[in-house]
C-alpha cells in the first residue's frame, strides 16, 4: 500500500459499522453481513447502543468506546443521527467515514444545511468523508464491498471507477464480471460532500494498480479543478466518462438524485475531448469501452480483417468500419485462392470480409483464414462474428435426442482462443469477437447461457466481445483515438 491518504480508507485494517444490526434487511445489518461474507480480514466493530452482540460480534455503544484505532467508519443511521456520529468519529481519530444515509443536499434546504455542517467538520478535522447518499467503496484488495455487493468478484483488477450513483456502480461491476473487467477500487460517492471526482481522479492518476479509469457523473462542483484533474489523469491512462443529465429533463433528475447541477451537452463534450478523455453514451457503452481499454492495451489499428457467417454481417462490418474510420482492405489473389479451398463451393465468399457461409463453420476453417489475414501488413486487427444463437440452438436440440452428440464440437471458442493468442504473440494483432444479440424468446434461455459462457471465456482470455458490429467499431474507434492522441501529445 502506498502512502496516499485515501488508501487508509480503501484498504483499512479496521472498520466500524455505526448503526449495525442483527436484522440484515436493514442497511446496518446488511453491510456488516456483506463485509463478513465478502472476506474482510481486518477488525470489525459493530456500533449500536441497544445491542451487546451483533451477528456474532461484540457490539459497542459508541465508536469512542472501541479500544482499538479505527481506520474507516461506515454510517448507516437515519440522516438526523449522522452528524453526531461523524463528530464522534472525529473525536475518536477515525481516518475516514462512509455515509450510506440519505436525506442531505438532494432532499432540499434542510438537508443542504446538514451537509454543509459535514463539510465544515471534514475541513476542520482532516477526516475524509465518502458520501452521503452513496453505496460506498468496493475494493477487493481491501476486503470492502458496496452495500448490495456481496457477490462481486473477490479478484482485484486494473480498472478504477468513480460513480455518483450507487445503482450505477453495481451495474458496472456486474457488467464487468462477464467482460473481463476487474476493479482495483470503485467508489460510489453520492453527493460528494468531501471526497469527490477531483480527489478520485487524482488518486487514480498516481495509483500503480489502476490502468483504466471509468466514471458516471451527474455534476461537478468546481469545473476548473475537475478539468485539470481529468487532463492530468488522461495523460497517463485512459479515462472513460458517461455524463448523466445532459438534457433538460435529465438535469431535473440529477437534482433529485444527488443534488447535482448538470452543465450543457456542448460544454461537457468539449471539456472531455480537450482533456484527452473518452466519452461514453450510456452505461452499456461505458462498460464496453472499459472492457476494450482493459483488454486492448495500446490499440491503435487502422485496417481490419473480418470473418463472418452470412452476407448481412459482412455488409454490417463494412458499413460500421466505414462510419468509424476503419479500413477493410482488399486481399491479394493468392490469399483469396487459399480461402476458396477452405470454404464451401457455394454460399461463402473468399475475401475481406470473408463470408464463412454458415454460422457453424468449424475452427479448422476459421483459424487458417485468421492466420492469413494477420499476415498482411495492411491488416492490424481481426474481427470475428460468431452467430452462436444458431450454433447453440442446434446444440440444445441435438443434446437431448442424440446420445453420441459431443458438445465440445460446438465450443468453438476453446479452439479459437489459443489460436488467437498465438497469432497476437507473433504479430501483435488482436482478435475482437462479435456475438450478435438475436434471441428474444424466454424458451431460448439455455442458448443465452451458452452465449454468456462463451463471451466470458473470450474476455477472460483477453479477447473483447461485443453484441453488434456497430458497437465494436464504435468502441474501437475511441480506443484507437485515445492512444493516437496521447502519443501525439507526448511526442
Amino acid at each position: 500500500m502506498n502512502d496516499h491518504p485515501l488508501n487508509h480508507i480503501f484498504m483499512p485494517e479496521s472498520v466500524a459499522v455505526i448503526g449495525a444490526s442483527n436484522d440484515t434487511a436493514k442497511f446496518g445489518g446488511r453491510i456488516l453481513e456483506n463485509l463478513m461474507r465478502f472476506g474482510f480480514k481486518g477488525k470489525l466493530f459493530p456500533i449500536n447502543p441497544k445491542e451487546t452482540r451483533i451477528q456474532g460480534l461484540y457490539s459497542f455503544p459508541d465508536i469512542t468506546a472501541v479500544p482499538d484505532p479505527v481506520d474507516l467508519a461506515i454510517i448507516t443511521t437515519p440522516g438526523a443521527f449522522v452528524l453526531p456520529a461523524v463528530k464522534a468519529c472525529a473525536e475518536k481519530g477515525v481516518k475516514g467515514v462512509e455515509i450510506l444515509s440519505a436525506g442531505f443536499r438532494e432532499a432540499g434546504e434542510s438537508g443542504e444545511k446538514l451537509e454543509s455542517e459535514l463539510i465544515d467538520l471534514a475541513q476542520k478535522t482532516g477526516m475524509r468523508i465518502v458520501g452521503p447518499n452513496c453505496f460506498g467503496i468496493y475494493c477487493p484488495a481491501g476486503g470492502l464491498t458496496l452495500l448490495p455487493g456481496v457477490d462481486f468478484s473477490r479478484e482485484s483488477g486494473s480498472a478504477g471507477f468513480i460513480s455518483q450513483s450507487g445503482g450505477g456502480a453495481c451495474d458496472i461491476v456486474n457488467m464487468g464480471q462477464g467482460r473481463g473487467v476487474r476493479f482495483s477500487v470503485l467508489v460510489s460517492y453520492g453527493n460528494g460532500s468531501d471526497v469527490d471526482v477531483v480527489d478520485l481522479l487524482r488518486y487514480f492518476e498516481q495509483d500503480e494498480n489502476t490502468r483504466v479509469v471509468g466514471a458516471y457523473l451527474e455534476g461537478v462542483k468546481d469545473g476548473a479543478s475537475f478539468f485539470k484533474a481529468l487532463k492530468a489523469c488522461a495523460a497517463k491512462k485512459p479515462v472513460v466518462i458517461h455524463k448523466g443529465g445532459l438534457t433538460e429533463q435529465g438535469r431535473r433528475g440529477t437534482i433529485g438524485h444527488t443534488g447535482s447541477m448538470a452543465g450543457s451537452r456542448k460544454t461537457w463534450e468539449a471539456a472531455v475531448k480537450s482533456a484527452g478523455a473518452t466519452a461514453a453514451g450510456d452505461i452499456k457503452d461505458l462498460s464496453d469501452c472499459m472492457m476494450a481499454f482493459c483488454l486492448l492495451d495500446e490499440f491503435s489499428g487502422k485496417g481490419a480483417g473480418v470473418l463472418a457467417g452470412g452476407g448481412l454481417r459482412c455488409v454490417e462490418a463494412l458499413d460500421a468500419a466505414s462510419v468509424h474510420g476503419f479500413e477493410i482492405p482488399v486481399l491479394d489473389p493468392e490469399t483469396i485462392d487459399m480461402m476458396k479451398k477452405l470454404l464451401p463451393p457455394s454460399g461463402g465468399a473468399a475475401g475481406n470480409p470473408a463470408d464463412l457461409a454458415n454460422p457453424g463453420m468449424p475452427p479448422a476453417v476459421m483459424i487458417p483464414i485468421m492466420e492469413a489475414m494477420a499476415g498482411k501488413d495492411n491488416i492490424d486487427f481481426l474481427v470475428l462474428y460468431q452467430l452462436l444463437f444458431y450454433v447453440l440452438s442446434t446444440f440444445t436440440r441435438e443434446e437431448g435426442k442424440n446420445p453420441g452428440f459431443n458438445p465440445e464440437n460446438f465450443e468453438f471458442h476453446r479452439k479459437i482462443v489459443p489460436a488467437a493468442r498465438e497469432i497476437f504473440q507473433r504479430t501483435r494483432k488482436p482478435l475482437v469477437v462479435v456475438i450478435p444479440e438475436i434471441s428474444s424468446d424466454p424458451d431460448h434461455l439455455p442458448v443465452e447461457e451458452g452465449k454468456l459462457k462463451a463471451r466470458k471465456f473470450y474476455t477472460d482470455h483477453g479477447i473483447p466481445c461485443f453484441e453488434s458490429g456497430g458497437q465494436a467499431f464504435s468502441v474501437l474507434r475511441r480506443v484507437a483515438d485515445y492512444y493516437l492522441s496521447r502519443d501525439r501529445r507526448n511526442s
